[in-house]
């Protein structure tokens, strides 16, 4: 066998002891422990039972909190997503514009995976001295599984006094009284009144 070297190879000589390499031997500087970490260390050695009761106590009620927060978003169909099977909905709303005048887009989405909804209906929940919309109330087309339906209404804020509110939307099925979703919009702050 030939071997080929570089003619800039240098050739040093290594430990080939085996083991761990010299460096991990070399002391490091630790500080010194202070007073204030060895009372923390001594107060946890002594407590570890209660702090540690403590801590799953609180994650306990976190988790209570998040399951209750949850469900309560499930039975008021708060959530972009509705939990019934039988009609599986997406929606996400769009505002855009400055103001007066918004263009507000819902894209909603049958996630169902081969049954087409039909008999459905968008409505609008607004503060009417502070918002005026044309068509509040929309029924929608036969939706087929996977596409997005946009729909598009325009917004006139009334308000020249630079506050703005909640528009809830509510998508519906006929002959039902719960929503299947619903979504609450933060309008955006018109930023000037419309020119008569």
């Amino acid at each position: 066998m030939v071997k080929i070297l570089k003619r800039t190879a240098v050739f040093e000589d290594r430990d080939s002891t085996p083991g761990p390499p010299v460096a991990q031997s070399v002391r490091l500087s630790v500080p010194k422990k202070t007073k204030l970490y060895v009372d923390q260390t001594m107060r946890e050695r002594e407590n570890a039972v209660d702090m540690h009761r403590a801590f799953q106590m609180d994650l306990y009620r976190l988790r209570l909190a998040a399951a209750r927060a949850y469900v309560k978003a499930l039975e008021s169909s708060l959530t972009p997503m509705s939990a019934s099977l039988s009609e599986p909905l997406k929606m996400n709303a769009v505002v855009q514009g400055l103001g007066p005048s918004f263009k507000l887009t819902l894209n909603i989405q049958n996630t169902a995976s081969c049954r087409p909804l039909m008999s459905l209906a968008v409505s609008f929940l607004y503060d009417e001295s502070l918002y005026h919309m044309k068509t509040a109330y929309f029924k929608i087309p036969l939706l087929v599984p996977g596409l997005n339906y946009p729909i598009d209404t325009f917004v006139e804020c009334l308000s020249d006094k630079g506050i703005s509110d909640l528009i809830k939307v509510f998508v519906l099925r006929e002959g039902k009284s719960a929503p299947l979703l619903t979504a609450h919009i933060n309008m955006p702050v018109s930023e000037g009144m419309a020119l008569d």
